[in-house]
């Protein structure tokens, strides 16, 4: 597992089949908002890029004292952490939960000398939580911004 046991109450592990309609249903509250001001909300287009991701990329459900409340998706690369996919159910937002994986993300990357990586839809407030984390623009295109954290600490990470 990515990131395990962040605080006592706090766990991811990994998915199974069963898990995608949760992640589908967590993927609709979160995002449709901002899929459908940027994009447009098609429900089939939607519900097959999940299954894709869901069939090839690596997703853990986040606990929190033993309910599924949230996904993580980090994509391993060689010279970057990738955080794919980050979500909670509206009842966990706002909460410090999505602050604590952040951090848990971070040292991982202090640790291995790496980036992270992130993608973020322009009209997504999250963007807000990722510049207070040090995350900076770096690119990106007319409806998602490209972002990357580094180690101000590691001299040697450009």
């Amino acid at each position: 597992m990515f990131i395990q046991n962040i605080i006592s109450s706090l766990q991811t592990r990994k998915t199974t089949a069963s898990d995608f309609d949760f992640i589908y249903n967590l993927h609709r509250q979160t995002f449709c908002s901002y899929v459908e001001q940027t994009w447009g909300w098609k429900e089939e287009v939607q519900l097959n890029g999940m299954r894709e991701d869901f069939d090839s990329l690596l997703f853990e459900i986040v606990c929190h004292e033993g309910i599924d409340i949230g996904v993580i998706s980090v994509i391993e690369q060689e010279d970057a952490l990738f955080l794919n996919y980050l979500a909670f159910l509206p009842l966990h937002q706002s909460k410090g939960l999505g602050t604590q994986i952040l951090d848990k993300l971070l040292e991982q990357a202090i640790f291995r000398r790496i980036p992270v990586k992130l993608s973020v839809m322009r009209v997504n407030p999250a963007k807000a939580l990722y510049e207070r984390l040090g995350f900076r623009v770096v690119g990106g295109d007319e409806n998602r911004f490209l972002m990357e954290w580094r180690n101000v600490a590691d001299s040697s990470n450009p």
